[in-house]
């Protein structure tokens, strides 16, 4: 187990909190004074922060589930319930097409905790995939690191009137802000927070061969001929095999009840001179299937110290350790090996034949584990009331290392070693001025300046090898050093062996000034000047400049002092731009050569039988001179108000925010070489409303307190704008349709409106007397009726039109905490609208034909193929054989209306301490047991599987796991 530390030296004296940097990387925060008496922690909160303390009792495995359904404007898309895989957020939607695995990188909101911008891993080892199911490596979600024990609050920002304050970093539509809990002064503090429950099992529809038989039958009675049946399947044929027609019990060994739980500690005390934090904690989470899991280590220490008046040190330092337990996917292991093996015969739906195949699979091995460190040290010296001075220096590292194995029992005699190990570290260091004058309590001025530097490096090192002596010979050796035959394996054959090395390097250079002026406490404006230099810019664009205004009014005081009914009106605008940086350091190079000889059906290969070589980068894109920064613009009207008292408070916000400039790679010259050419001139609109609403249900003199809230946001995206003034462009291996004017996560499909029964159903041109065809294929009975948008007698890409959004266009959650004596009860839910999914795993089902005793990934099977995956009914019963191929995916034959909404959470807490029997004493401050289950139901309208997990594209492919149902009990206490 790796010890995770974390020393966080924030300020003491409250004189030196006074105008804390906005950046956040230099700002010292108070310290709770342990001398106070204890009281239960308010329901209430601002909008798009969460409180900790209602969030820390359920089982969540990373900072997406904490946030999903509690800030307005944040998309959480969790593609599988496996604990420790990747999921992504977007903020206000996204301007970044998502073509490939890598966009959702570039897409994805920086993540700042205490001050420090977590660095994530970068998407180039997609560069060598030839699938991007999952990046090579352990593949692990970075920001599970976090522990939720040790933080106090999560705030979402998205106004860049705060937000431009971290320059490029704030893109993609803005930053999350965690704030790690405080050292307490005065008496020491012990807390503790453990709870354990288990996930439960899903109920599933299990099938076998009788049950799949049962459905191929229609099609081979309607269509098929001589060959056609006697091509049918060796594994449904014979009706005697009890492997296939046996018992489908299957999913008695994928599925079970597992164990969960957690545990984290603390001790805090201090002075007000110096004081400190240590905790350590543990948490496991599984999933029911697969028996997928992940296990969670850290520590924590804080220190703060102030030497002489006037002058704080702070310093913060953390660590955590992950261990990942993966799937058993065969799609996943192929695609990991880049070998195909014979896919007649699926694995078997009963226990005992599928138990054999299991039995083998633990001969392998599969470790994937992540290191996360990270830190800082700042300084605040306070020279005069007005003039103080915050310098920090401070780290991000974490590195994932996968080793794995898999014996030649799996795969024809073919055994397999692989080996990854990658990691990024990023360091940086921020220095600010700030000079801060009032006059008689009515004029307020603050004026910054300061500077930001920061370094990131991204490396990896892979390897694998085929073909091993044998199967008892499983540590990696393939980076063994012997004299002259450095990185040569003595294990594995030369030529079976292959090795992959890249990085990354970006540097950022930041300047900033920034005025703000406060009047009374009626009116306020800023204005921020920000300019920012990066290494993966071109030398003749290194520097991007960018501007930022912010003000807001105070209504009620200034016009409504005298209603009663309102209690608070704030109205406030900003307008701000911020670059956004070059995606890889290789835009900032122009024209340039790589190692990529493209053969043996891999994407890169460095040499040819032992001889290095170079080409220019014919598959990766060709990158000339005059590549300018991309940036963002964004212009926010909103209100915050306050009703009846303050027992209403609502924050509404309108925006639009543009992104221009943006690189876009297109269409090249064929004679050239090149797939495509990377240009500026991409712009792309997100206008949306984010809207969150806290309401006190019932009057303060109530016994029972009652608090809801609620938060919304709409979002559209439309294209503006595409390089060279092209009106549109295909994109995604010709599956993606770009079209100006239109949303960019839109579907392009073919418009089907049911079957054609008999030859002469089929339309034809009346002068030419040409019969409706697709792509040249003449349309017979049994085909689709796919509408002829053009009329042109041709169903081809003409006649696809954009539909749908894979993006929500409505999104959000509500909650409600009912408190009485003692006794807490609350829950949460999570909703998305406007959202369409595509069933590619039905339409994979109705495609039998194309997708049978293939050496291909479409002809996989996993064993929950052995399971009804919808409502067969539905769908047509089209001539599987035809050469139109009746049930492919890009027709909305399979679209389906993915609106949802979700229990997340439901709690029931008692905190023993508040009870009239509870005998007060000073030794115990707080006790509350607590009870919770998540993910408890869904409705939905959606006929596949959990909604949710859904792919980066929108698809519903069946390859997520189950995001269980989750029952906990657990026990909160300070000393």
């Amino acid at each position: 187990m790796c010890s995770f530390v974390r020393i966080n030296i924030t300020c003491l004296l409250m004189y030196c909190l006074a105008h804390a940097h906005a950046a956040g990387a230099t700002g010292t925060r108070l310290m709770q004074d342990s001398t106070k008496p204890v009281k239960a922690p308010p329901v209430t909160r601002k909008a798009d922060t969460l409180i900790m303390e209602r969030e820390n009792i359920y089982p969540y495995s990373s900072l997406q589930q904490l946030i999903k359904g509690n800030a307005a404007g944040v998309y959480v898309q969790e593609p599988s319930g496996e604990p420790g895989s990747n999921m992504s957020m977007f903020l206000r939607g996204t301007a970044i097409p998502i073509i490939s695995s890598r966009d959702i990188y570039e897409a994805q909101p920086t993540v700042i905790l205490d001050g420090i911008p977590m660095i994530m891993d970068h998407p180039f080892a997609f560069d060598i995939q030839l699938y991007d199911y999952n990046r090579i490596g352990p593949a692990t979600n970075i920001l599970s690191s976090i522990d939720p024990d040790n933080i106090a609050s999560i705030e979402v920002i998205k106004d860049f009137g705060r937000a431009a304050m971290y320059g490029p970093r704030a893109a993609n539509g803005g930053v999350i802000l965690l704030t790690t809990k405080a050292p307490v002064t005065g008496k020491r503090r012990i807390s503790f927070n453990t709870y354990f429950g288990m996930v439960q099992r899903p109920s599933t529809f299990t099938t076998n061969a009788k049950f799949e038989n049962d459905f191929r039958q229609p099609f081979y009675d309607k269509y098929a001929n001589t060959d056609q049946l006697q091509n049918y399947p060796l594994y449904l044929r014979d009706s005697t095999n009890d492997a296939y027609y046996g018992p489908s019990n299957w999913s008695d060994l994928y599925f079970k009840n597992r164990m969960v739980y957690g545990v984290n500690a603390s001790l805090s005390s201090g002075t007000e001179r110096a004081n400190f934090m240590f905790a350590v904690g543990n948490r496991k989470t599984n999933n029911p299937a697969d028996g997928a899991r992940l296990d969670r280590y850290n520590a924590m220490f804080e220190i703060n110290m102030v030497p002489i008046r006037g002058f704080t040190v702070s310093a913060m330092i953390n660590g955590t350790r992950l261990e990942r337990t993966r799937n058993t996917f065969l799609r996943d292991r192929f695609a990991e090996m880049q070998y195909m093996p014979d896919l007649s015969n699926p694995l078997p739906p009963n226990k005992d034949y599928y138990a054999r195949f299991r039995n083998e699979y633990t001969k392998s091995f599969d470790e994937n584990k992540l290191n996360e460190v990270n830190g800082y040290f700042k300084m605040n010296i306070r020279f005069s009331d007005k003039f103080q001075f915050n310098s920090a220096f401070g780290f991000d590292y974490n590195e994932g290392l996968r080793d794995l194995f898999y014996p030649s029992t799996l795969l024809e005699t073919v055994n397999y070693v692989s080996n990854y190990f990658g990691y990024n570290q990023r360091v940086f260091f921020d220095n600010t001025v700030t000079f801060r004058h009032q006059w008689n309590k009515v004029h307020d001025l603050t004026i910054e300046a300061g500077e930001v530097f920061q370094s990131d490096y991204n490396r990896y090192n892979y390897a694998y090898a085929y073909k091993g002596p044998n199967d008892l010979i499983r540590v990696n050796l393939l980076n063994t050093e012997d004299g002259d035959n450095k990185f040569r394996t003595k294990s594995f054959r030369h030529e079976l062996t292959y090795m992959f090395l890249d990085q990354h390097r970006h540097r950022l250079l930041s300047f900033y000034g920034r005025g703000a002026y406060k009047y009374k406490d009626l009116l306020d404006f800023s204005v921020l000047l920000r300019a920012d230099g990066s290494s993966s810019a071109q030398p003749d664009n290194w520097w991007m400049f960018a501007p930022t205004f912010a003000g807001g009014l105070n209504a009620k005081q200034l016009w409504l002092a005298d209603h009663a009914g309102i209690s608070s009106l704030r109205l406030h605008a900003s307008w701000g731009r911020v670059g956004r940086l070059l995606p890889d350091d290789r835009f900032g190079e122009g024209p340039q050569y790589t190692s990529d000889l493209s053969f043996s059906n891999n994407p890169v290969r460095f040499s040819y039988n032992g001889f290095p070589g170079m080409s220019r980068a014919y598959s990766s894109g060709y990158i000339g001179y005059g590549i300018k920064w991309p940036y963002t613009d964004q212009l926010e009207v909103g209100l915050d108000a306050g009703f009846i008292q303050n027992r209403l408070n609502l924050s509404l916000a309108f925006y639009d925010r543009v992104d221009k400039n943006m690189l876009l790679g297109i269409p090249f010259s064929a004679e050239y070489g090149y797939n495509i050419q990377y240009k500026n001139g991409m712009k792309v609109r997100n206008r949306g409303v984010d809207l969150s609403a806290q309401m006190s249900m019932l009057p303060d003199d109530y016994k029972v307190r009652w608090v809801a809230g609620v938060n919304a946001n709409y979002n559209r995206n439309t294209l503006l704008a595409l390089p060279d003034g092209l009106q549109e462009l295909v994109v995604a291996n010709g599956t993606k349709l770009l079209k100006v004017g239109h949303s960019i996560d839109q579907y392009w499909l073919l418009q089907n409106d049911g079957i054609y029964n008999r030859d002469g159903d089929v339309p034809v041109e009346p002068g030419s007397q040409k019969q409706l065809n697709y792509k040249g294929i003449p349309m017979i009975a049994g085909d689709p009726k796919w509408k002829d948008q053009n009329g042109d007698y041709v169903i081809d890409d003409n006649d696809k039109r954009l539909t749908g959004h894979a993006l929500p266009v409505f999104s959000g959650g509500f909650n409600s905490d009912v408190s009485y004596r003692g006794f807490t009860l609350g829950f949460a839910f999570y909703y998305t609208l406007g959202r369409k999914i595509m069933n590619h795993e039905m339409a994979n089902r109705m495609d039998f034909v194309n997708r049978e005793g293939k050496i291909d990934m479409s002809a996989v099977k996993e064993i929950t193929f052995w399971t009804k995956a919808g409502n067969y009914d539905q769908y047509p019963v089209y001539n599987p054989w035809s050469t139109v191929i009746p049930y492919r995916t890009d027709q909305d034959l399979f679209l389906e209306n993915g609106s949802f909404l979700k229990l997340r959470t439901l709690s029931l807490q008692y905190d023993m301490t508040q009870a009239k029997w509870w005998k007060k004493n000073g030794a115990l401050h707080r006790l509350t047991i607590y009870g919770t289950g998540s993910n408890l139901f869904t409705i939905t309208p959606y006929t596949g599987g959990d909604p949710e997990l859904v792919d980066y594209n929108g698809f519903d492919n069946g390859y997520g796991l189950p995001i269980p149902k989750t029952y906990t009990i657990g026990l909160k206490m300070e000393l």
